[in-house]
């Protein structure tokens, strides 16, 4: 990480996300049309992931003006919009997938989809403030009486941030617990172009302990090109994928990001 990156993987702030699907019906009927419910976000999911996946999704939008699906049959993908005074969900800027995929502490969890930005994506150089198009977020876990109204919701463990160096648009790895002030490691970037499909593909052994590690494969690439090690959990039970955008809610620029063929696979090998 050189000066021009240091602003490119700044921390996002932490969010209490509620997940319902009575949240979900009253997002699409929020102002939109008379469309919504989960019938139709349930559309909008299986044009990018593989049924066993559905049911433990969900679509994160303030508004049906973020969403779009593009393509017919097989050839679909995902649109997702943000852009200047859109309505903040859950108290930020955002459009993004949501996936709970379940595991446990020890787990190794292979995560892999394909992105592409537009064009004419304006990223937030020379500035680069925080900018998320991945992440991995804490949340309580049910089972033993925790709820997100009395949850002490953390910023993500595990992130991947988009930015703008030396005119070339990056991506980097944020990695690390974010309780107690901790600094998190800041790995690469990793060159990307506009206008292009790009695949991503990250492997994480999750755990509180010093085991831990993410590894990020970009392009079908044989070794990873970002690396990061230890702690990665913010509590023992498992932390959900947010695919998409989610960003600094002073940057005032229309961005679209287009999302197809997510695929979340645990690590059978004893």
């Amino acid at each position: 990480m050189n000066a021009n990156t240091a602003n490119l993987t700044v921390m996002a702030p932490a969010r209490r996300i509620v997940f319902t699907h009575l949240a979900i019906l009253n997002l699409f009927l929020c102002g939109c049309s008379e469309r919504g419910g989960r019938d139709e976000e349930v559309g909008f999911l299986r044009a990018i992931m593989p049924e066993s996946l559905v049911g433990m999704s969900s679509v994160d939008v303030a508004t049906r003006d973020s969403l779009a699906v593009i393509g017919e049959g097989d050839s679909q993908h995902l649109g997702l919009r943000v852009f200047p005074a859109m309505p903040k969900q859950h108290g930020g800027i955002r459009a993004e997938v949501s996936v709970d995929f379940p595991f446990k502490d020890g787990d190794c969890v292979t995560y892999r989809w394909r992105f592409m930005v537009a064009e004419d994506f304006v990223s937030d150089a020379p500035e680069n403030r925080w900018w998320l198009i991945g992440q991995w977020h804490d949340q309580p876990n049910r089972a033993i009486g925790e709820s997100w109204e009395d949850f002490d919701s953390l910023s993500p463990p595990v992130s991947l941030s988009i930015g703008e160096v030396d005119s070339q648009l990056v991506v980097g790895l944020n990695y690390g617990l974010t309780a107690d002030g901790n600094v998190q490691q800041q790995i690469g970037p990793t060159p990307i172009t506009k206008g292009t499909w790009h695949t991503i593909e990250t492997r994480i052994s999750w755990t509180e302990g010093m085991s831990g590690q993410a590894e990020v494969f970009v392009d079908e690439s044989e070794v990873p090109v970002l690396i990061a090690s230890g702690p990665n959990m913010n509590n023992g039970y498992q932390h959900y994928l947010k695919v998409g955008m989610y960003r600094h809610p002073d940057i005032d620029t229309e961005n679209w990001i287009y999302i197809d063929d997510l695929e979340i696979a645990l690590d059978e090998t004893p």
